[in-house]
């Protein structure tokens, strides 16, 4: 965290000289509450965002730019677990800062260059896009998978007209922002040791302990993009070869303890972030009478993942009574078997008056990551400006077939004095826990919030 926050507070003091070149400032402050599970009583949902001070300074000359851009957040409910914790303020008052943009950048003639932690957003889909690849997930918001984090990376952009090439490395490996709420994006301990070690036997998974296994390779991520923008659309090809950052399980599960009656087991979940290759194509235009179509397709090469259980552990079992003979041949649960698969996302806009709507066609869900697994998603979206001050927006989303379970949002924003911006909403899902969306019910809510931006 220290190497990401130096640049930015070093861009963000600035010099005399850049400011007497061009330096502009700016920032953003907002509120945001949301109250979920009221079943049994309503309670507040963490997602980091309760406050969010986010100040940013771009400053340039010449042909040089410099910005840094951080978002200091004041997160939910406090965090102390005992009286002793009541004394440090960083438990009473949880909070963090995640750094936006911290880079410098150099614009030629032919080539541009940009180093320093940054977001490179690739693909021409509304909202979740498939063709970008190559910063991390920001899943805070387990409901919205349009988020980034941004990276150090160094990035080489060639153009020439309508034609660009732009190559990108990151350097180090950052792992997707995962739920702050409990909704579950890989195979759960109960899954995999059912599937596998159990067998026939009556055993109940007790406490989950997590090992993490980081890639340690260098670089994380090379990637590489051919882009044409003619005055008709915009189409595009890139090849991302990285990691995927969101979490699988893959590695050797471990019995960590036993109940006194032998019929519940403890396991320690081994996870890692495998590798993954990604090609896409994209392409954009207008369609006539004022529609707006797009359409990527990805080819996934992903690395095969799977959960095993090692004889020793077993054989523990057995002498306790808890299994009758070790499984032959061993357990082995596959979690991701390797295969290629293809994954595309469809889609048409077009404004009605005051009313913009939006449809898409998504074959594959950003945690479906084996072709076995992959779904078809319906997605609807529509921003209603009701008065110059007043607008509505809404989206959802059904999967197929049904026990995917769907999604539906709203919110309502209310412009006051040119300024400040009012916000209510609500978000809610259905269908099993084990559905895409489904799951996602975990985090159904009612929110209001309020935001300037200066």
């Amino acid at each position: 965290m220290r190497r990401l926050l130096l640049p930015a507070v070093a861009l963000a003091a600035g010099t005399p000289r850049a400011a007497a070149a061009g330096s502009r400032p700016g920032g953003r402050i907002a509120t945001l509450a949301r109250v979920g599970d009221c079943g049994d009583g309503c309670r507040l949902l963490d997602f980091h965002d309760a406050a969010v001070i986010a100040p940013w300074l771009e400053a340039r000359e010449g042909p040089v730019t410099a910005r840094a851009a951080v978002d200091l957040r004041l997160h939910g409910p406090t965090a102390i677990g005992s009286l002793a914790d009541a004394g440090d303020p960083a438990l009473v008052q949880p909070w963090s800062l995640r750094v936006r943009d911290a880079w410098l950048a150099r614009r030629g003639e032919r080539l541009d260059l940009r180093l320093g932690a940054a977001r490179v957003a690739w693909g021409v889909a509304d909202g979740l896009s498939i063709a970008d690849n190559v910063n991390p997930y920001d899943l805070e918001d387990p409901t919205r998978f349009d988020g980034r984090l941004a990276v150090p990376l160094a990035s080489l952009l060639l153009h020439a007209g309508p034609w660009s090439l732009q190559g990108v490395v990151a350097p180090f490996f950052v792992p997707a922002a995962m739920p702050a709420e409990d909704v579950g994006f890989t195979a759960s301990a109960g899954e995999v040791f059912d599937a596998g070690a159990a067998g026939d036997a009556d055993i109940e998974v007790g406490e989950l302990d997590t090992r993490i296994t980081l890639p340690d390779a260098l670089p994380a991520t090379l990637a590489v993009r051919l882009r044409w923008v003619p005055a008709w659309g915009d189409l595009a090809a890139s090849w991302v070869h990285g990691y995927d950052s969101i979490p699988q399980v893959d590695g050797e599960l471990v019995i960590t303890g036993f109940s006194a009656d032998n019929s519940r087991v403890d396991v320690g979940i081994p996870i890692a972030w495998p590798r993954v290759d990604v090609g896409a194509l994209e392409a954009r235009g207008g369609l006539g009478a004022d529609v707006t179509g797009w359409g990527e397709v990805a080819l996934v090469l992903p690395e095969a993942t799977a959960a095993t259980t090692s004889e020793r552990q077993l054989e523990a079992l057995v002498r306790l009574g808890t299994l009758d003979a070790v499984p032959d041949p061993l357990p082995r649960t596959v979690t991701q078997d390797g295969r290629p698969y293809v994954r595309w996302n469809l889609g048409l806009g077009r404004p009605f008056g005051p009313v913009d709507l939006g449809v898409q066609w998504l074959h594959g869900f950003p945690t479906e990551r084996q072709a076995a697994d992959l779904h078809d998603y319906a997605i609807a979206s529509a921003r209603w400006s009701l008065t110059p001050t007043l607008r509505l927006r809404g989206a959802g989303a059904a999967g197929w077939p049904a026990e995917q379970g769907w999604l539906a949002s709203a919110d309502l924003e209310w412009l006051q004095a040119d300024a400040l911006t009012l916000r209510l909403g609500a978000t809610a899902a259905g269908g099993p826990e084990d559905g895409a969306l489904g799951a996602l019910a975990a985090v159904d809510q009612v929110r209001a919030g309020a935001s300037m931006r200066f």
